[in-house]
């Protein structure tokens, strides 16, 4: 999948954000070029469901994002030339 640099700084940026709430983040509202990742972050866990959504606990997520930020993600993006 390839994305633009801008696009990819701004999708970091709200999976950043997400984390401020300090409640469950909904698995559908991660962005989906970031989303994989989780999803393989989270394989075999069990997770939860608030008003008919997928979620996953604030603590986790915020383990994920350190997980990202200090080892990457689990694939390479290719970002366009822009």
């Amino acid at each position: 999948m390839k994305t633009s640099k801008k696009e990819y700084l701004l999708e970091l940026h709200s999976v950043l954000e997400l984390q401020k709430n300090n409640k469950p983040i909904a698995i559908d509202t991660i962005p989906e070029l970031f989303r994989n990742d989780l999803n393989r972050f989270i394989m075999g866990e069990t997770l939860q469901t608030v008003d008919g959504k997928i979620v996953i606990g604030i603590k986790r997520y915020k383990n994920w994002i350190n997980k990202i930020m200090t080892s990457g993600l689990d694939y390479i993006i290719q970002l366009e030339n822009s």
